[in-house]
């Protein structure tokens, strides 16, 4: 048996034709061009995709973080206006104090150790003034 290798040489090129196979060596480093900038194009949506999703989170750790810093400054706030509200009492209790004490010195002071006024001890006048009236 002798082959013609021209005739199957021509019906193989002839299939290849028939089956567009040229066509497809022609076009096959288009097509693997084009699918790579398919990918390149994919591969940056995803990137930025990323990128957002990255800052999103970023956005919502500073709000979180603002929110409660607002948050103490609020408690802050009422803290120093609780305090000044103490000082305010606490001042005006040791202002009383110091009144209450005044009068009890006075008082002392005034306090008679003998019954009969002409013998006063401490020797103040019968006519005087209390000193316990100049402060009411």
């Amino acid at each position: 048996m002798f082959i013609e290798w021209g005739s199957v040489i021509a019906n193989g090129i002839i299939m290849l034709l028939g089956a567009g196979g040229i066509g497809w060596l022609v076009t096959a480093k288009e097509d693997k061009k084009q699918k790579q900038l398919e990918n390149q194009q994919k591969e940056a949506e995803l990137n930025e995709y990323k990128r957002d999703e990255v800052l999103q989170d970023w956005k919502d750790i500073a709000a979180e973080r603002k929110a409660r810093a607002d948050e103490l400054a609020a408690e802050l706030k009422e803290h120093e206006h609780r305090e000044d509200e103490k000082d305010t009492i606490i001042s005006d209790l040791k202002a009383q104090l110091d009144k209450k004490n005044t009068y009890c010195a006075v008082a002392e002071l005034m306090r008679c150790e003998e019954l009969s006024c002409s013998n006063r001890k401490p020797p103040f006048g019968m006519k005087e003034t209390k000193l316990s009236d100049s402060f009411e």
